[in-house]
């Protein structure tokens, strides 16, 4: 029987949280099958909040208040409105194939693309303050029109959006001729934003920063603009690089356990092992260089402060947490840990009850051996998309909206 994840009457919110589910689900070295995912969250929450897997580029959280800002000039029908805001959002995505636009929402799926960027962006708009924190998405058309009835370009809805906010182009969206790069006016306002509203976090040193983020660097505590602060957002960089590290070796150990499983249960005659041992031996190559940031990290503080944030996480996970920053620290190889393994093994059957692969011989059979298994690198490569592009509106001369 196909497996589904189906969800009714739920917020714009949780339908987000689920479709940013389904996309980590659908991205192997993203897949949380151990079950680390609310720590992993407290961390990427804590350097970068109101970020998200689904972002495709900062400018989008203009072009969603732009389309729902626009829609209303011309009509009062809370339906019609977010229908007409809606249609701006599709036709966004011939706008963007016009203009050459390497990558955006709808790129490959057209106008029919399901995930809208309003779904897409609507928890950094109320992060953010661009549209009311207390506003759902699926109560915004609504509230626009329970506001005074249009009458002048401009004037309408600020009860739900920031005063503030630059107004959409004349003929929006059909005269967008930007695509996702920000003007100075533009990448100035988004800047003061999440300055304001994200004081003492990665995020706003990075966005605040004269340092823009290298290219080329994967993870957050390999940038120099995110090595250099200091305070809190410091302290979350060392635990989402030890995190990062202890995580990535119980993924590997709980599949080179399966290659192991498998060999046993089908007789397979090639080894389906090769593969798994040679992703923990380039792991246990790691080790050497890793062992001061582990020596010097405080897990109990890290899941103190996770828990503070996350009241739901609870002493499984906590205590699955230790153990694995434990086998990481042990002088001996992870995959000679019998007790590490036992405890691989029953979280993975604790998380998945009658789809663990230890006990599902039909998902143990669907099972392939990987060819890599990434590291946590806790959305660095959204968030550099969406700073990267601010730098780069910020540093144009003369460029405003008009």
């Amino acid at each position: 029987m196909t497996s589904l994840i189906s969800w009714l009457d739920a917020s714009t919110e949780e339908n987000s949280k689920m479709r940013e589910l389904v996309k980590l689900f659908g991205t192997p070295e993203t897949t949380d099958d151990l079950g680390m995912g609310q720590l992993r969250d407290a961390i990427s929450n804590s350097l970068f909040p109101g970020t998200s897997v689904l972002h495709l580029g900062a400018r989008y959280m203009l072009l969603v208040p732009w389309a729902y800002l626009s829609a209303h000039q011309t009509t009062r029908s809370p339906e019609d409105l977010r229908k007409r805001a809606e249609e701006s959002e599709r036709q966004l995505i011939g706008r963007f194939k016009e203009l050459g636009t390497e990558s955006y929402i709808g790129r490959d799926a057209g106008r029919n693309v399901r995930q809208l960027p309003s779904a897409a962006y609507w928890s950094a708009l109320r992060r953010y303050g661009i549209v009311n924190a207390e506003t759902d998405r699926s109560a915004v058309a609504q509230l626009m029109c329970a506001d005074a009835p249009p009458s002048e370009e401009g004037e309408d809805g600020h009860h739900v959006w920031n005063q503030s906010l630059p107004q959409p182009p004349a003929g929006f969206p059909r005269t967008e001729d930007r695509g996702l790069a920000l003007s100075q006016d533009e990448a100035r306002w988004l800047q003061e934003r999440i300055l304001s509203t994200c004081p003492g976090t990665m995020l706003a040193h990075v966005v605040g920063s004269d340092v823009s983020p290298a290219a080329g660097l994967w993870a957050p505590w390999l940038d120099p603009a995110c090595r250099s602060a200091e305070g809190e957002p410091a302290q979350w960089l060392k635990d989402a690089e030890a995190f990062s590290f202890v995580h990535n070796g119980a993924t590997i150990l709980y599949q080179q356990l399966l290659a192991e499983l498998s060999m046993k249960t089908f007789n397979a005659g090639d080894d389906t092992s090769e593969s798994t041992r040679e992703l923990l031996e380039a792991w246990e190559d790691q080790r050497g260089s890793k062992r001061e940031l582990l020596a010097g990290w405080d897990v109990e503080d890290y899941l103190s402060r996770a828990a503070t944030l996350n009241r739901g996480i609870n002493s499984n996970t906590t205590d699955f947490a230790k153990a694995m920053t434990e086998a990481a620290m042990s002088p001996g190889k992870l995959i000679d840990d019998k007790g590490f393994r036992a405890a691989v093994e029953t979280r993975e059957r604790l998380m998945k009850k009658t789809n663990s692969r230890f006990r599902n011989e039909r998902r143990l059979r669907a099972w392939q051996p990987p060819d890599r298994v990434a590291s946590l690198s806790f959305r660095w490569s959204q968030v550099r998309r969406n700073v990267l592009d601010i730098h780069a509106g910020l540093a144009l001369e003369g460029q405003s909206n008009a």
